[in-house]
């Protein structure tokens, strides 16, 4: 994450300044979020572009790291917003760490895209700093995944390191699920992670973290199905947070090196404790319109305005 910018600015000096945006966007990125982000960044951007990820050339010459798209040095912008998946990582890496030497703000880092796109990862580093989670097992025999579970006990959620939008999360309940599954798994040689079964919940929390802001969301899951990720057919509404939800994903987005960001909320045993943290968060706009995407744009403006004051015109 770059360094903190000390410099302050009063808002007469700030609403005088333009700053420019790109979003870097990740293959698979959906069209209607694609353009209610450039909708609502035209207000508030002098210029603003939207990249496919696939598309960037990255260069290296004596003048340092380049990004360039269509002729373009992206890195010329005053703020990049990469909103990448684990399906881009390997190129997602290199441009990423290209962003971190520039002089760009970019809310999200090359080591949050690295820990958050590792599920079990991600638990070890939250564990390590005192966050409540899920208790969690990395493996990757899937033998000694069954051998464990057999002695822990059904039912569990079992999580492909590679998942993403509750594809890849699957909760087993017997011996019998455990061996098809598992089969599955080898075949195609990933890495699992386990984590507790929380009964009796058919909803969890979302907390938008942007910035100092924490914009809460209760997701329910779809009748029949257990997981309430909104692309798995659960539904969402903000909800007023408690102190604990808001301090916790605070941490958590701190901890991992990111201004923007959700983490993911379950109640177990009458605490809060996290159960994901995600890089490239959807705003849910079926149900919360455009209200997401709006405190997004609002709170890179403001970062792109002291930017602009301060870094020199390429």
């Amino acid at each position: 994450m770059k360094k903190q910018l000390t410099k302050s600015l009063d808002e007469k000096d700030l609403t005088q300044l333009e700053p420019s945006l790109v979003i870097i966007s990740s293959k698979g990125a959906k069209m209607s979020t694609i353009k209610s982000l450039i909708s609502e960044a035209q207000k508030k951007f002098s210029n603003v572009l939207v990249v496919p990820i696939n598309k960037i050339q990255i260069q290296t010459s004596e003048q340092g790291v380049g990004l360039f798209y269509k002729g373009k040095n992206l890195l010329c912008y005053d703020v990049i917003y990469p909103r990448v998946s684990s399906k881009d990582f390997f190129l997602a890496e290199a441009v990423l760490k290209a962003i971190e030497s520039s002089d760009s703000y970019s809310p999200v880092s090359l080591k949050s895209f690295q820990i958050t796109n590792h599920k079990f990862y991600t638990s070890q580093i939250l564990s390590n700093k005192g966050l409540p989670g899920v208790t969690s097992t990395f493996f990757i025999s899937s033998r000694r995944a069954q051998m464990a579970v057999s002695e822990t006990g059904y039912p569990f959620v079992m999580k492909l390191i590679s998942g993403f939008a509750g594809k890849g999360v699957v909760l087993i309940n017997n011996n019998d699920q455990m061996e098809s599954i598992l089969d599955a798994v080898h075949l195609f040689e990933e890495f699992i992670c386990t984590q507790k079964f929380i009964k009796g919940k058919n909803f969890d929390i979302r907390c938008y973290v942007i910035g100092n802001l924490v914009l809460v969301v209760k997701r329910t899951s779809k009748k029949g199905d257990w997981r309430a990720n909104i692309s798995r057919g659960g539904s969402a509404q903000l909800i007023n947070p408690t102190p604990e939800m808001i301090s916790i994903a605070q941490n958590a987005a701190k901890e991992l090196g990111m201004d923007i960001c959700a983490v993911d909320l379950m109640q177990h045993k009458n605490k809060w404790v996290v159960i994901e943290v995600n890089f490239m968060p959807g705003p849910f706009m079926k149900y919360l319109g455009n209200t997401i995407i709006h405190e997004w744009l609002r709170y890179l403006s403001v970062k792109g305005k002291k930017i602009k004051k301060q870094k020199n015109s390429c």
